[in-house]
């Protein structure tokens, strides 16, 4: 599949054309998916470069915004602002961010810019810290997708990824976006996430960015095989069952 989706607000539809494969954009969701299964994270401060205190072993931490505009910073108490980012975004999908670090009043975060990799220091205060137990890891090399809940593996499914030409790329991502196709039995299948990277060669497509994907297919055949735009590709039983239990912010690592 393609190397960007569809986007959805997560209380009002929005929609967002990237760089997609096939005839034509998928149509507007019918309905807004359901989001994060997450708790509260502990209470404290730590220091930078350090997991956070109490945050228990194979548990992440996300941030979401909860102002109309995130600004981040190189460092924390930094008097000049790196970049902005406006919340909702101007598809109308509420910002979320992975937590690297947290330093009393700061978070520094993994942000879903380019160029992939980006990191930035927000202000706690913005954000709503909620925490994720999953964890997801996509080889490559054996077109393997492994799903972990508190560092336990949970499941082992085939993934297509992308062509020689238009390659999945590889890096630390997390999801930003759960997505409803209205169509469940089109090229993105019955659910769609969105991930913080891009892709390396498609940089615009039909006035969108190359945002990498999570989602089914209808064409289950392909699954295994290097055949997309840069997306990763499940079968839709495999991904109605991850958009049963993954929250919006948790990690992906990309690597083979």
């Amino acid at each position: 599949m393609a190397a960007a989706l569809l986007a959805a607000a997560l209380l009002a539809a929005g929609c967002l054309l990237g760089a997609c494969s096939g005839p034509a954009a998928p149509a507007r969701p019918a309905a807004p998916a359901s989001q994060a299964r997450a708790t509260p994270p502990p209470a404290g401060t730590e220091p930078a470069g350090t997991e956070p205190a109490g945050l228990a072993a194979g548990r992440h931490l996300v941030a979401q915004a909860v102002v109309p505009e995130i600004t981040w910073f190189a460092s924390p108490d930094t008097g000049a602002p790196q970049g902005r980012l406006a919340n909702p975004n101007r598809e109308g999908v509420p910002l979320v961010f992975a937590v690297e670090q947290r330093r009393a009043h700061w978070l520094l975060v993994q942000l879903p810019v380019r160029p992939n990799g980006s990191r930035g220091w927000l202000r706690a205060e913005d954000t709503r810290v909620t925490e994720t137990p999953y964890d997801l890891q996509v080889d490559r090399s054996a077109h393997r997708l492994t799903v972990l809940r508190e560092g336990a593996v949970i499941a082992r499914l085939p993934v297509g990824i992308g062509t020689g030409g238009t390659p999945t790329p590889s890096g630390r991502f997390y999801l930003t976006e759960l997505l409803r196709p209205a169509d469940p039995n089109g090229p993105w299948g019955p659910y769609a996430f969105g991930l913080s990277g891009f892709s390396d060669v498609i940089t615009r497509f039909n006035g969108a960015d190359g945002i990498i994907g999570l989602h089914g297919t209808n064409r289950p055949d392909l699954v295994g095989t290097d055949a997309s735009h840069g997306c990763i590709r499940l079968r839709n039983a495999d991904i109605e069952k991850l958009a049963g239990i993954l929250p919006v912010g948790t990690p992906v690592s990309i690597r083979g």
